[in-house]
C-alpha cells in the first residue's frame, strides 16, 4: 500500500505540462514480448550535467493496482519501495544514463508483467515522465491431438494447446474447407503461468471419408493448425465394430476346442483302466 501511495504522490507531482526547462520524451510507446525472455523500456531526457544528480523512478500503472519497479535517487538505487515481484528482475542501465536514456532491464518476463508502464526522470526541482506499454505473450504449443469413439458410428476430435493472449479455435472440413466451428465445442482455464489453456472438440462420423482440421488464432493469425484424416486415423478399437466379436467368437471356440482335447483325453484313461482290470482279472498271478 505504501509504494501505491508513492506512486500516486509522483504523478501529481510531474503533471502533463512539465517544466519546459526538462522533458522526457519516448522513441517508442509500444513494446511487445515473449514469456520467459528479456525486454528494455526506454525514456529519454534533456541532457544534464552530471548523471548524479538523476532521480529516476520507473513503476507500472496499469492494471491497478500501481507498483514501483525501480528507483533511482540521485544517483543511488533505492529498493525501500520497490515491489517484490519486480526487486530480483528490474535493473537499469547506468552507462545509458550519460547518453541521456532512462534504459529499464526486465527479466524473465511473465505473462502478469504486460501493463502500462511510467518513466519519471527529475534532476533537482524540474521533472517530467512518459508512459509506455508492454505486452508479454506466449506462442501457442503445437497441438495435441485425440480421437475418442462417442457412439455406434461417431468419433470425437480434439485439439489441446496453450499460450497467450486467448485465441480463437477454427474448425474446418472437406475439400471445400466448410467452416465447422459452430458444432464444435471449446473449453478454456488458466494455468499456473497464466497463460491461456485450450481445448476444443467436434464430433463427426467416422464411416464419412474427410479431413477435418482445426487452427488456433491470435488477432486474425493463424499460430497452430492440425488436420485429421478420417477414418485413416482411426484408431483400430475405433475403426469396426467387428472386432470385438471376432475375439470374443475366436475365444469361445478355443474354449470349445480345450475341452473337447481334456474329455477325450479323460475317456482314453478311463478305457485304458478298464483294459488293464480285466486283464488282471482273466490272467491272475501265481502264488508264490
Amino acid at each position: 500500500m505504501r509504494g501505491t501511495l508513492v506512486v500516486i504522490f509522483q504523478a501529481l507531482l510531474w503533471p502533463v505540462s512539465a517544466s519546459a526547462l526538462f522533458t522526457v520524451s519516448l522513441q517508442e510507446s509500444n513494446y511487445e514480448a515473449k514469456l520467459h525472455e528479456d525486454v528494455r523500456l526506454e525514456c529519454l531526457f534533456s541532457s544534464v550535467e552530471s548523471p548524479s544528480n538523476l532521480t529516476v523512478i520507473w513503476s507500472r500503472v496499469e492494471p491497478k493496482q500501481a507498483v514501483e519497479v525501480y528507483r533511482l535517487e540521485r544517483g543511488k538505487e533505492n529498493h525501500l519501495y520497490t515491489s517484490a515481484m519486480f526487486i530480483q528482475r528490474a535493473q537499469l542501465i547506468h552507462e545509458q544514463l550519460k547518453k541521456n536514456r532512462a534504459v529499464l532491464h526486465l527479466k524473465k518476463l511473465q505473462i502478469k508483467d504486460s501493463g502500462t508502464y511510467r518513466c519519471i526522470v527529475k534532476v533537482k526541482d524540474d521533472g517530467d515522465y512518459k508512459q509506455v506499454t508492454l505486452s508479454v505473450t506466449a506462442p501457442y504449443a503445437p497441438i495435441k491431438k485425440a480421437i475418442m469413439k462417442t457412439g455406434q458410428d461417431e468419433v470425437e476430435l480434439s485439439c489441446e494447446s496453450q499460450g497467450f493472449p486467448s485465441a480463437q479455435v477454427i474448425w474446418s472440413g472437406g475439400q471445400q474447407h466448410t467452416n465447422l466451428t459452430e458444432m464444435s465445442n471449446s473449453t478454456t482455464r488458466s494455468t499456473d503461468e497464466d497463460l491461456i489453456h485450450i481445448i476444443s472438440k467436434l464430433t463427426v462420423k467416422r464411416d464419412l471419408v474427410n479431413n477435418y482440421t482445426c487452427s488456433f488464432l491470435v488477432k486474425g493469425e493463424t499460430q497452430q493448425t492440425a488436420t485429421f484424416s478420417i477414418p485413416d486415423e482411426l484408431p483400430s478399437h475405433c475403426s469396426t465394430p467387428y472386432v470385438w466379436i471376432v475375439a470374443v467368437v475366436v475365444v469361445l471356440l478355443a474354449i470349445v476346442f480345450i475341452s473337447f482335447i481334456l474329455r477325450k483325453r479323460k475317456n482314453g484313461q478311463k478305457n485304458r483302466l478298464n483294459e488293464s482290470s480285466k486283464c488282471a482279472f482273466l490272467f491272475p498271478h501265481a502264488s508264490s
